[in-house]
């Protein structure tokens, strides 16, 4: 996708936080914010920010204005709004609406929130950080917060985690469990494709039975399992292997 610039084009891009994505203009930048409002947090407008806006695109009027925002801590909706009015990318009514999605999400409850800052650690490949926010959730005073189909989701994605922090054992009991409360079929199959990974072949048919799925469905769950594969075999002790298996995994084990 082309972003037409009007402003200076950078030099050196400036990269997202968390999940390193560059941009090399003002407009780039108010672009990232609008499409990705709900991952923005007030932790991602960082001093480097207003150094980059200032020595890379030179605006410099609005980096002060950054600069002096964060000094004061000003609120999320003031930073994004000053940032999108930096330049004429997006019309009134454009912000308008991002206004109103933003005063949603400062209206969530705190456990809400939580979720919200737990997804964006996972989507951003944080799996460590994004493990431990889930943890709390669930093992927490906020999980009686959650209906049980959104607790089998967070069991969802805290099994991602488990399976990109190398705990398959507990990626599976995750996957199982939250299948078992949201029952979703995207969970039912994570379950699944775990179990092919850690070669217990039996139980993934039995378990395919058990919760009533047809031999397409299970023909079908082996095909995708095996084109995720590409071809690499099952690692069992090299860590380099592990790695480069995980990478061929993505595409089947997404958020």
């Amino acid at each position: 996708m082309f972003i037409l610039c009007k402003g200076k084009v950078a030099r050196e891009p400036y990269e997202m936080p968390y999940t390193g994505q560059k941009v090399y203009s003002l407009e780039e930048l108010c672009y990232y914010i609008y499409h990705n409002i709900y991952s923005i947090t007030e932790d991602f407008f960082e001093e480097s920010l207003a150094v980059w806006l200032k020595e890379e695109t030179e605006n410099t009027l609005l980096a002060k204005k950054i600069e002096e925002m964060l000094a004061g801590n000003k609120n999320l909706k003031d930073l994004v709004v000053t940032i999108l009015c930096g330049c004429d990318y997006y019309k009134e009514k454009e912000i308008r609406e991002i206004i109103s999605i933003i005063d949603g999400i400062e209206n969530l409850p705190l456990y809400r929130k939580k979720k919200i800052k737990a997804d964006n650690y996972l989507r951003a490949g944080y799996y460590g950080k994004s493990l431990l926010a889930y943890r709390k959730l669930l093992h927490g005073s906020f999980a009686v917060n959650f209906t049980t189909e959104e607790y089998g989701d967070i069991l969802h994605n805290q099994g991602i985690a488990h399976f990109y922090t190398s705990s398959f054992a507990e990626a599976e009991t995750d996957f199982k469990e939250a299948y078992v409360r949201n029952n979703k079929k995207e969970s039912l199959l994570h379950y699944l494709w775990v179990l092919m990974m850690q070669k217990k072949v039996k139980l993934f048919e039995t378990e395919a039975v058990a919760f009533g799925m047809s031999l397409e469905e299970i023909l079908v769950a082996k095909e995708t399992y095996q084109k995720a594969l590409s071809g690499w075999r099952l690692p069992e002790e090299r860590e380099d292997d592990i790695k480069r298996y995980k990478e061929q995994l993505k595409t089947a084990f997404s958020c």
